[in-house]
């Protein structure tokens, strides 16, 4: 089976997202034959380009699935392929927590145009209102493998005598709420846990952050499955985090891991206080195990999948 990528390919670092990558090498370790096309550029004039361009690789490269990532993208696939023999599958990576055009667009998008969707949790199948494979990115064990503390933290250059708060995105991202971070932090009244953004690293370098952090805060207003936290987990790092996705599932039960409703910088502040007290590593790595959310496990769902359409 031969399977094209298709992503918005504009990041600072490795040009696709970093869980896009990572599941197109699961994949093909499965033994898909695996062709990666990005998008590059924003717009409507660079998607617009990007529908002849991938048009040209689907039959250059007689595609069984075109599997696309964002529903813009997936829209881009579906013209690309008119005429063609490959299936088109999308994945929708956030989710809709308001209900506006985009939320009625992408619901004719999967009625209409499109072989097979895939949501990140089940509360986006909820919010669109279908019956939908519901398949979180997966962690990838192996790269984020548990490393001491104290040599995670000399990697990271942090100080002795402080307690670090890691917060995993660009601050300059509005809909990943920094400022309610900053908010959480400051209520908790204590000069010596510092607040640390990292944004902008290698994905290879993120596991010393995840080991050698005393909290993962994550404070977005909107997410599907957040891989950040899932790979927090898998470095049992404890976790913080607005109630968004499926963050309420995955940690549900597992002592160290606070979940609070979006918005509430108390509730927030609340759970940073409760994680820094209880202080230690958590079982967030048994969780991540446990529901089978690793590369392997995923890229055998998505291999069903594709083998349904």
């Amino acid at each position: 089976m031969k399977v094209i990528f298709v992503a918005s390919g504009n990041k600072r670092v490795g040009g696709v997202s970093a869980f896009v990558r990572s599941q197109f090498e699961s994949l093909r370790e499965e033994g898909l034959e695996m062709v990666l096309f990005p998008v590059r550029g924003k717009g409507w004039r660079s998607y617009a380009r990007a529908v002849g361009q991938l048009r040209k690789v689907v039959r250059s490269e007689n595609a069984d699935i075109v599997h696309a990532h964002y529903s813009v993208c997936g829209v881009v696939a579906w013209l690309a392929t008119l005429g063609s023999r490959a299936r088109v599958v999308v994945s929708i990576l956030g989710s809709f927590p308001h209900k506006n055009f985009k939320l009625k667009w992408v619901r004719f998008c999967i009625k209409h145009l499109w072989d097979a969707t895939i949501v990140k949790s089940q509360r986006t199948a909820d919010q669109l209102g279908m019956a939908l494979p519901v398949v979180p990115n997966g962690v990838n064990l192996s790269q984020f493998a548990i490393m001491p503390q104290d040599e995670a933290r000399r990697a990271c250059g942090f100080l002795p005598n402080k307690r670090y708060v890691i917060w995993c995105s660009d601050p300059s991202r509005v809909e990943k709420r920094f400022e309610w971070a900053q908010e959480a932090v400051e209520l908790l009244k204590d000069e010596g846990v510092c607040l640390y953004p990292v944004y902008n690293k290698p994905h290879d370098e993120m596991v010393k952050y995840f080991c050698a952090a005393d909290v993962m805060l994550l404070t977005s207003e909107s997410e599907g499955s957040p891989n950040v936290m899932k790979e927090a987990m898998a470095c049992n790092c404890p976790v913080v985090s607005t109630d968004v996705g499926d963050v309420k599932w995955i940690t549900q039960g597992v002592e160290g891991t606070y979940v609070a409703p979006c918005g509430d910088t108390r509730a927030l502040a609340l759970g940073l206080a409760q994680a820094l007290q209880r202080g230690g590593r958590t079982s967030g790595r048994e969780r991540i195990e446990e529901y089978g959310i690793t590369t392997e496990c995923i890229a055998r769902k998505i291999i069903d999948i594709y083998e349904s359409v």
